[in-house]
Formats: C-alpha cells, sequence, structure tokens
C-alpha cells in the first residue's frame, strides 16, 4: 500500500496538486494516510481534475470542500468531486486514518469522447454535485465500503485482471453517485468560475509573497479586482477570508521551519511574515492547537 504523507502533497501556485494518481493507463491512486506522519497533521488546501472518495477508519475529521463542511467519523465515507479545493483536517491534530481513492473519470467513461464519459461522468463534474457524505445510517453505506475495502485488497495483491475488477467496482460506486445527481442538474455558474480563478490567482501571490507585509489592497490587485470584491469572492469560494487563508499557509509554512533547531522561534517569526513572535505564537496556537515551543519539541 502507497502512504502519502505530507510532504508528497505537492502543489503548484494554484494549489493543484501536481502528484500523479496510478499511470497514464491505470490513473487511481489508492492510500493510506496515517495523519501522525503529516508534517502539519492535516491535509492543507488543494484540488485535483481527479475525482476522490474518502472512508475514515480511525478518529474524527473536518473535511471543507469550498464552502460546503463535513464532519466525518469513523467508517464514514465521502465523495469529492473533481476541480474543488478541499482540505481535512483531523480534530485531534495529528491523529487518524483514512482510505482515500483518487482516480479520473477516464476509468469509467473511457476516453472524453465516449457516450459514457459524455453521458455519465460529464454530468457528474461538470454539474452542481459537491460533495456526498455516507454514514452508517446511509442506505447505501455497507455497500460502498464493502466494494471500497475489495478495491483496497486489490489494489494490494494485484492479481490477475486486478484492473479490471477494480474498474468494474468504480463503475458500480459512479453509477450511485450519478444517482445524486441534483433535480435539474445545474451546471457550475460561470460567476462561480471567476470566483475560482480570481482566488486562485490571490493565492498564488500569497504564496510568492506570503514573507513580506502584505496589504489586502495588493492581494487584490494581483486578482485584478477590488479589496471588497476579493473578500466576497473567498466568502463565496472557501468560506474564509484572504487573510485567514494567509495565516494559515504561513503557520504552514513554519511548522517545517520548527523542524531546524538551529533556528530561532524569533527568526522563523520574521520568516513566515509575522509582525512579532507574539503574533506568530497567538496564530499558530489557533491553528496548531500548541505553542511553537510545543510543536518543535513533539
Amino acid at each position: 500500500m502507497e502512504r502519502l504523507r505530507a510532504t508528497q502533497t505537492i502543489v503548484d501556485g494554484s494549489l493543484r496538486e501536481t502528484k500523479v494518481h496510478g499511470t497514464e493507463g491505470f490513473p487511481i491512486g489508492v492510500y493510506l494516510d496515517d495523519f501522525s506522519d503529516f508534517e502539519n497533521g492535516y491535509i492543507c488546501w488543494h484540488w485535483h481534475e481527479e475525482v476522490q472518495l474518502t472512508m475514515i477508519l480511525e478518529g474524527e475529521f473536518t473535511c471543507q470542500v469550498e464552502t460546503n463542511e463535513m464532519h466525518l467519523a469513523k467508517g464514514d465515507i465521502a465523495f469529492i468531486n473533481s476541480g474543488l479545493m478541499h482540505q481535512i483536517r483531523p480534530c485531534k491534530l495529528a491523529q487518524g486514518k483514512l482510505y482515500s481513492f483518487i482516480w479520473r473519470g477516464e476509468l469509467i467513461g473511457g476516453s472524453r469522447s465516449c457516450d459514457i464519459y459524455q453521458q455519465c461522468v460529464v454530468p457528474v463534474i461538470n454539474g452542481n454535485l459537491p460533495c456526498i457524505k455516507w454514514d452508517g445510517k446511509s442506505p447505501a453505506h455497507g455497500k460502498i465500503a464493502s466494494s471500497l475495502e475489495e478495491i483496497v485488497r486489490l489494489y494490494m495483491k494485484k492479481e490477475p485482471a486486478y484492473q479490471l475488477r477494480i474498474s468494474v467496482l468504480l463503475s458500480d460506486l459512479w453509477l450511485g453517485i450519478f444517482e445524486q445527481i441534483p433535480e435539474g442538474n445545474p451546471a457550475v455558474s460561470a460567476s462561480l468560475e471567476r470566483d475560482k480563478q480570481r482566488v486562485k490567482a490571490a493565492i498564488q501571490y500569497m504564496q510568492e509573497n506570503y514573507q513580506q507585509q502584505l496589504r489586502l489592497e495588493e492581494i487584490a490587485e494581483a486578482a485584478y479586482i477590488s479589496r471588497s470584491e476579493l473578500c466576497r469572492s473567498f466568502q463565496r469560494t472557501i468560506n474564509m477570508t484572504p487573510l485567514e487563508f494567509l495565516m494559515q499557509y504561513r503557520i504552514r509554512q513554519s511548522t517545517v521551519l520548527l523542524k531546524n533547531r538551529d533556528l530561532r522561534i524569533l527568526d522563523i517569526a520574521e520568516m513566515t511574515g509575522f509582525c512579532s513572535p507574539s503574533h506568530f505564537g497567538n496564530y499558530f496556537h489557533r491553528y496548531m492547537g500548541c505553542t511553537p515551543r510545543e510543536y518543535r519539541n513533539q
């Protein structure tokens, strides 16, 4: 079983994950995520063109898919649609395990010109279905859990025709997802797509300049919009302010620097754009649940 660590969740300037899941001929990755291995203790904001299913093995989590938030406990299963920014945080930092199944729609529908892809895959990934949660009370939960466990077994054992068997199981799961498309299946609006592009441009600017004392006006200029419109775009897309995202990103960068014991916490605060060690400490405790010194000593 491939183990996905936080240091492997590499993103580009727009937070798009750059990791290739599976191979060109069999585009699926199956991962066991143990959050005690993650540098930051959680899966940070990112997105990928592939769709994703997640099944919780241990612990409790908050999964945010753009403005949608799901509480996930042991046994719960979540679907995350293609192209949506999402993050997964354990309720107890760095504690919990889950399986992730990440695959491209072509694995089910064949080439993008195929009728199955156009009529059964495209309506889901282009429709208004950001995420789904199945818990133990959901009628389909038992069947979905059994299928995912079998996919894990097949993926690990690599028995003859395991690719075909996994594809058959995924196709059956996809039919259940397809049947949950909202009536009328309105496509994602052009205004929401515009918001996403603005947010991605602002995020790229913040990631490139987070060590500086950034002003909201500067961030807005990078996205070619006003300060107020930038704030509205962030709220409509990921339900937080630009400065909240910036602080989260700075804290994430600081956790890497804290591993270097030659750096003073005062230096790390300055290197990550905080105006003072106390300012750094307050935000660090808010997001990580401990002080920078306590984190370093863990």
